[in-house]
């Protein structure tokens, strides 16, 4: 009897200890959940703002998304300035530290920790270095992805738009439009991961100033080219490196300009129009789908990373 009752006591003994081996160590949810890592924190800056003065803090990029942690808080981004974002007290004096995120168009993410104080210690902070050093060596870490992208790294796709731009090679040479003194060309159009980018330049041979009012892509069917616009459609640009505004005379340059996967039949092309603003000089050309299947890929593309 002493042996059967000491065997159940070593096996009601061993269960115990399986079960505390099972169970996580950490007291979060009950015990039934894991802490997460250091490593896999992103440390937030620690941040002062007063009720007397603004706060101005300036990305590398513009600002797609704010969330304030507490009513206690109030932000928007500077009027004509999409990269700066400005925040003030909303009352004196609030005791409780609150939080404040925000994400921007390069895929950037950055927290803050807030408190009050009536005379921050930084007004005005320069977030570029903050973040760039890590981002330089880990180009992913941090790094949100955006729908539009198709999953893409918003940081590799401004970096392969960077760099099509300061290489600004010409591998195209028979896509184009002349006339009125104004050339429109394609120079180069590229493929990474089913994002297309269109390497394009503007020249103005006259003494006038060309300012663009905008740029168009679009599809359209070869047999209604002339003939309606009913069957076009549009495609917009996901990301556009170095836009245009106004090309003086005797000048010219260049942009990228980054569009999704695009699909094209052989009865229909891809019309790209620039348009003159206030002005009758408008310039367009087309590709054909030959034209789409001799895209050149980003790894012949020497990408630079400073």
């Amino acid at each position: 009897m002493k042996n059967n009752l000491k065997a159940l006591m070593i096996l009601i003994m061993i269960g115990q200890s399986a079960i505390a081996q099972e169970k996580p160590s950490s007291d979060l949810f009950r015990g039934w959940s894991q802490p997460f890592s250091y490593q896999q924190m992103i440390v937030p800056f620690g941040l002062e703002i007063s009720f007397h003065k603004t706060t101005h803090l300036l990305f590398a990029s513009p600002i797609r998304y704010v969330d304030l942690g507490s009513n206690n808080l109030i932000a928007g981004k500077a009027k004509q300035a999409e990269n700066v974002l400005r925040i003030k007290a909303k009352k004196e004096h609030f005791t409780a530290e609150t939080n404040l995120t925000v994400i921007c168009e390069d895929g950037s993410f950055y927290t803050f920790n807030v408190k009050y104080a009536d005379e921050p210690e930084k007004l005005n902070i320069d977030m570029n270095e903050a973040i760039m050093k890590d981002a330089r060596k880990h180009p992913n870490k941090q790094t949100v992805l955006f729908r539009e992208l198709a999953g893409e790294s918003p940081r590799l796709v401004d970096l392969i738009m960077e760099s099509i731009y300061r290489n600004n090679r010409t591998r195209i040479h028979h896509i184009g439009s002349k006339k009125a003194s104004i050339q429109f060309r394609l120079k180069g159009l590229y493929v990474e991961k089913g994002l297309l980018y269109f390497h394009t330049a503007l020249k103005n041979r006259s003494s006038v100033p060309f300012e663009v009012d905008f740029i168009i892509f679009k599809i359209v069917d070869k047999k209604l080219l002339k003939k309606t616009a009913m069957q076009e459609k549009q495609l917009q640009p996901v990301r556009v490196y170095h836009s245009l505004g106004q090309i003086q005379g005797k000048s010219k340059e260049h942009s990228v300009f980054c569009l999704g996967k695009i699909t094209l039949p052989n009865d229909k092309l891809l019309v790209v129009d620039v348009f003159e603003k206030n002005g009758g000089r408008h310039q367009t050309f087309q590709l054909e789908n030959k034209d789409l299947i001799q895209v050149e890929t980003i790894e012949k593309l020497q990408l630079r990373w400073n």
